[in-house]
């Protein structure tokens, strides 16, 4: 690490309970969702200023208790990598997969092995029955 004493906050647009903690095990020491307001987002630069981790109350809750707070999208979206629910959620939204390896500019085949991966750990035969169970735990 070239700069082992700065520190990293995530802002993003993206499901926290799908990237928040890939991106604190990648080394961010934060994690913030973009519809928050100003005054989150300067706790959260101060917990991480002071050497702490800065996670939503509701996420840390459910890692706390093992998941039983808002059980459905967190606890689907941990059996998937974070690829995976990228691709996931780009399906769920009708793109094919060119535009899926477009968009995150990975091979078209690539995308097919994710498509693949998801069915298998997901327990689904078909891309129907994955679209409308990833969009069924989103209403969880």
């Amino acid at each position: 690490m070239i700069s082992p004493d700065i520190k990293t906050v995530i802002f993003s647009g993206e499901p926290e309970e799908v990237y928040a903690i890939n991106a604190i095990k990648a080394g961010a020491s934060g994690f913030i969702h973009k519809s928050v307001n100003v005054i989150t987002i300067n706790e959260a630069i101060l917990k991480v200023y002071d050497g702490g981790i800065y996670l939503s109350n509701d996420l840390t809750q459910q890692l706390a208790f093992g998941n039983r707070v808002n059980k459905g999208s967190g606890t689907f979206y941990k059996k998937l990598s974070t690829r995976e629910a990228e691709v996931l959620k780009l399906l769920t939204i009708g793109r094919k997969n060119k535009e899926i390896s477009k968009e995150l500019d990975i091979n078209e085949k690539t995308v097919s092995t994710y498509k693949a991966r998801l069915m298998r750990k997901l327990k689904v035969t078909n891309l129907i029955d994955l679209v409308n169970q990833a969009k069924l735990a989103e209403h969880l």
